[in-house]
């Protein structure tokens, strides 16, 4: 991202006896703003109309600072507010707040850097680096996100209540628990976390993160739930290559059997792993790629399991002119799970229509998605792009993934054709 270095340094001396200690600081401000406007077809006019949209993906505007403290040492602090009332007007800013994205404060040396706030946590940051250009779960640019790993996670916490599921008792009553702390999301931004990034060996580095327990003032000591999150991201970028992988667990974040008339299983985790690769030719055409798989531990006997991989090309045509893609496909959910977990639909889910017998049945099996997106792109400037092309979701008989501005039936096709804008300051 390109930034603007707004207010410079400053120097303060420190009086002792014989000795002067000159100490430094800076700060910058900086952001940017990432606008659409596409026609939105959902492919299904029982639920949804067809429409034009406009919106904008994480605008952003953040200061930063930092002081040098001799030797080495530095302490910095970072704020990045949302300026999503830039297109949406007011009532998108009445939903973000300041210092909502990004933000933190620490020590950084050579040692690394080691701080504590709101952040993208190990794992999303491994992705990124494979997704590059491309949107992790906007309508327009993103989809990964979606598929491969729950949806997005921004500026949440550990849930204390968990879990999105509906059960019956055996009076028939109708429990229905949720949270807004997206629990079943793999792609976080995480508040109340330790974040430690290392130095680079030669193209070598680890991000590691691990969440606070703010969440266990809310619960009596007698209760066995203790949500944390850990995330770690390893990544090998040195010239044209690179290579990555990155593990996160989630405990006690998604205990989904806590159901009228049944023992909660307060003992699961849930785990997301991902391998990555990229390699640029001839400086021009870079080509990424990971394969993903997650398991959420519904209950004590039971899981759920999510595979899947993408593809993503970034083409330097000639001069400002260049080309993006994507590839997405996540597999038919496997696990022996009789619950869904967001737009992930348990094999042995009574929610299923049976599409051939035409009544409830069961989703062994069509329950993957396809989504792929191309756009061409051209430069004005280092800091402005402007960009036009599609994206699209194409579910499985059984599946019910959404580009996020329509309510999806099971097969639905969701898709959006249009253009963009990207600036940087």
């Amino acid at each position: 991202m390109q930034k603007k270095l707004m207010a410079v340094a400053v120097a303060s001396a420190v009086a002792a006896p014989g000795v002067v200690l000159a100490q430094t600081s800076t700060v910058q401000i900086g952001g940017g703003i990432t606008a659409f406007y596409y026609q939105h077809t959902p492919h299904n006019p029982s639920t949804s109309k067809r429409g034009d949209i406009m919106e904008s993906s994480e605008p952003e505007f953040f200061i930063r600072g930092e002081e040098q403290l001799g030797g080495g040492l530095s302490a910095w602090f970072q704020c990045t507010s949302s300026m999503d009332g830039i297109i949406s007007g007011a009532s998108a800013i009445a939903s973000s707040g300041i210092c909502a994205r990004n933000s933190g404060i620490g020590f950084k040396g050579g040692f690394g850097n080691i701080f504590w706030g709101n952040w993208d946590v190990g794992h999303k940051l491994m992705m990124n680096r494979i997704r590059g250009w491309n949107g992790g779960t906007n309508a327009f640019t993103g989809g990964s996100g979606t598929l491969l790993l729950g949806g997005a996670a921004s500026g949440t916490v550990n849930p204390s209540t968990v879990g999105t599921f509906s059960a019956t008792s055996a009076t028939g009553n109708v429990a229905t628990t949720t949270t807004s702390d997206s629990p079943a999301s793999f792609f976080r931004r995480q508040a109340n976390t330790w974040h430690y990034h290392s130095p680079s060996f030669s193209g070598f580095q680890v991000q590691g993160d691990i969440s606070a327990d703010n969440e266990s003032t809310a619960l009596a000591e007698a209760n066995p739930l203790r949500p944390r999150m850990w995330s770690l991201g390893v990544h090998y970028d040195n010239g044209p290559l690179y290579l990555g992988g990155a593990y996160e667990k989630h405990k006690d974040y998604n205990a989904s059997n806590q159901s009228i008339g049944a023992t909660g299983y307060t003992g699961g985790s849930d785990h997301s792993w991902i391998l990555g690769a990229g390699y640029t030719f001839a400086g021009v055409f870079k080509l990424t790629g990971m394969y993903v798989q997650n398991k959420y531990e519904v209950n004590a006997a039971t899981d759920l399991k999510v595979k899947g991989f993408a593809f993503f090309m970034d083409w330097a045509i000639a001069g400002p002119h260049s080309l993006k893609g994507q590839y997405i496909q996540v597999n038919d959910v496997k696990g022996s799970s009789s619950r869904s977990i967001g737009a992930y639909r348990g094999p042995t889910a009574s929610s299923c229509l049976d599409a051939a017998a035409g009544s409830t049945g069961t989703c062994l099996g069509d329950t993957g998605a396809k989504q792929f997106g191309l756009w061409y792109a051209y430069a004005f400037s280092k800091r402005t792009e402007l960009f036009a092309g599609f994206n699209r979701v194409d579910n499985d008989n059984l599946a019910v993934f959404s580009l996020g501005k329509a309510t999806p039936t099971a097969g639905a096709t969701q898709t959006n054709i249009g253009m963009g804008i990207r600036h940087r300051f």
